[in-house]
């Protein structure tokens, strides 16, 4: 019995003795910092995304016929020739990579004699010209029309030197075609403007060749024809025979004048034929139709061409916008009461 109490106290001594040791380690493991493993941040996978693809466009203006010679030059030529644009909104032509339109006639390096109220049907434009068009944002005229040379051989040239000083690009001549009557604008997509006085030239098969040309080089080809009989709202047959070869040899555009009236619109095998732009700035007061024109503006892209149109009305001479009743009116006129062409091109 003794040695039996002997043993419970001997295991009863030696447990304290083990949970002394494990109490006593317990409070130095508790007092210990841990250290931290480092985190490890899952590295998860990504889609990748193409970066955006840069879309290749070009913007553009047209417009029609400007004279600013007779009753222009007298009614204008104190006041500035600014004033005729006074009125019209200049957003229109802001930020285009191109802005053309037709020059009609000659320019002069001196003053011209105000020969008012004389109706004289070969013009010389006042040296002031030059610096009016391009105050207003055009950066290319179309010389290929039936006046151009009524200064004669000299007139022209100082009109094309007049043109170079002020680094104006142009185009065409009154008789022929060369290679003088295309004008290139090296823009993000190409573009090529064919000047033709369609009056004088008009040998469809050279024109189109050219054209044909300027597509297989990977142009976007403008044709800008000086075409038509004066005065008539509709195109004629011929015009449109000329167009449809035109498209066929590879035409993207084409933007007419001489008619000095605003004529039809037309979609020629996804092509838009805009067969008269009428006048832009010309002193024909005898008529509401020859006070009346269009301004195109667009965006070429790989593929696809939108055009807007913007009729636009003078009093004066003073060029202003048309309202929306008189805008709907022309609209319907020309082009079935569309504002917008937007054309998916096949390139």
């Amino acid at each position: 019995m003794k040695h039996l109490l002997y043993g419970i106290l001997t295991i009863f001594g030696i447990g304290l003795i083990v949970l002394g040791f494990f109490f006593f380690n317990w409070q130095r493991i508790k007092n210990i910092p841990i250290e931290k493993a480092p985190a490890v941040e899952a590295e998860i996978a990504k889609p990748e995304v193409a970066p955006p693809k840069n879309i290749k466009k070009t913007s553009f203006l047209f417009s029609g016929d400007m004279m600013f010679d007779r009753y222009v030059n007298h009614m204008y030529k104190d006041k500035g020739f600014d004033q005729i644009f006074s009125n019209l909104d200049k957003a229109v032509f802001a930020n285009k990579n191109i802005s053309f339109a037709n020059l009609e006639g000659p320019v002069s390096e001196k003053p011209i004699i105000d020969d008012y109220p004389e109706r004289s049907l070969s013009f010389n434009m006042p040296p002031e010209t030059i610096a009016t068009i391009k105050n207003l944002g055009l950066n290319g005229v179309s010389l290929a029309n039936n006046h151009t040379l009524n200064a004669g051989e000299n007139g022209f040239v100082t009109t094309k030197k007049l043109l170079d000083e002020a680094g104006l690009k142009y185009g065409g001549s009154q008789n022929g075609f060369s290679e003088e009557s295309i004008i290139r604008y090296e823009t993000e997509i190409p573009v090529s403007i064919i000047a033709i006085d369609y009056l004088a030239y008009n040998k469809v098969a050279v024109i189109a060749e050219a054209i044909k040309k300027e597509k297989e080089a990977g142009r976007f080809v403008v044709v800008f024809p000086h075409w038509g009989e004066e005065y008539a709202l509709t195109h004629s047959a011929s015009q449109r025979s000329a167009a449809v070869s035109f498209i066929d040899a590879g035409a993207s555009l084409i933007v007419g004048g001489h008619p000095h009236v605003v004529q039809d619109v037309e979609i020629i095998n996804n092509v838009p034929v805009f067969y008269s732009l009428g006048n832009f700035v010309f002193d024909q007061t005898f008529s509401k139709d020859t006070q009346e024109g269009l301004i195109l503006t667009g965006t070429i892209s790989e593929n696809k061409t939108t055009v807007e149109i913007h009729p636009f009305k003078s009093e004066k001479m003073i060029i202003r916008m048309m309202d929306e009743q008189d805008k709907a009116i022309m609209l319907k006129r020309i082009n079935k009461g569309q504002n917008t062409i937007d054309l998916v091109l096949e390139n």
